[in-house]
């Protein structure tokens, strides 16, 4: 079993099987920033349901147009991030992830790199000080190593109980509960 580290950006946090009836109900972050001043991350794998053409005429007529908008995370709705997954898309073998991608970069990328993959995410999720390593040794999240390649391979709605599954195996029995869609 995992304990909290001092820092843990750049890991998955998993929430527990027991989390339910909110936002992070069968959620997996990618926390990005970890810190004395709190911590944030965006949900990897709620589907938002738009796609970067429908949502700003920015994206018309780009390569990123059917690109799906994930739910980050309930905090700053209103703006939208990139990510990029480029060098074939093997994020762990060789290949180069980045966040926060601007949308020309992010262009440029899939129109050099055909194999390049593109993730976006509406909002996020935060933290403040001591908040999610409270949560953390409540055991309302499981912390993993971020694998993320996870994020452009594994379709959205069994990511969760994959990784779930890959850092505490006990949980394979696990009976899936049923999801209120409103929460997503």
């Amino acid at each position: 079993m995992r304990n909290y580290y001092d820092d843990i950006s750049w890991s998955f946090l998993i929430s527990s099987p027991s989390h339910s009836g909110d936002f992070f109900e069968e959620s997996v972050i990618l926390l990005l920033e970890d810190n004395e001043d709190g911590a944030f991350g965006i949900a990897i794998n709620k589907p938002g349901g738009k796609k970067l053409g429908e949502i700003s005429p920015e994206f018309e007529s780009t390569p990123l147009e059917d690109v799906e908008i994930f739910d980050g995370g309930p905090v700053g709705k209103d703006t939208v991030s990139l990510a990029v997954c480029a060098r074939g898309g093997d994020c762990e073998c060789g290949g180069s992830f980045s966040f926060g991608t601007a949308p020309q970069n992010a262009i440029e990328e899939i129109s050099n790199n055909p194999d390049a993959k593109v993730a976006a995410f509406s909002g996020y999720s935060g933290w403040a000080p001591k908040q999610l390593q409270s949560e953390i040794s409540e055991g309302e999240w499981i912390v993993s190593n971020a694998d993320i390649g996870a994020i452009f391979e594994i379709p959205a709605e069994d990511i969760w109980r994959e990784l779930l599954i890959r850092e505490r195996p006990e949980f394979a029995a696990l009976e899936r509960p049923k999801s209120d869609s409103s929460l997503n």
